[in-house]
């Protein structure tokens, strides 16, 4: 588990580099920095130009409605040299 700490400290650009952190001070940043993130998403130029997607489909009580389709992250990377995607990396910490 420390090792995920160790990535996520590595990953999230707000974290001080030089300055000891907590566990929670970690998780605080990556919460703030997805955040961060989600609202570059939203108000994105490319996303903006495109129409809202269609109203979900009224469901009966007790169902689960599926989730709202999502533009894909590749159609959104256009520096690959930002990208993350470096060797080792995984979707998963392991």
């Amino acid at each position: 588990m420390n090792d995920c700490y160790s990535r996520l400290r590595r990953l999230v650009p707000t974290i001080p580099p030089n300055k000891k952190v907590s566990k929670v001070e970690i998780l605080q940043h990556v919460i703030d920095y997805i955040l961060d993130l989600q609202l570059a998403l939203e108000t994105h130029p490319a996303l903006l130009r495109q129409p809202p997607p269609p109203a979900p489909p009224h469901h009966p009580a007790g169902t689960c409605p599926a989730a709202p389709p999502r533009t894909p992250l590749t159609a959104l990377n256009t520096d690959p040299a930002g990208a993350v995607n470096k060797q080792g990396d995984s979707i998963l910490c392991r």
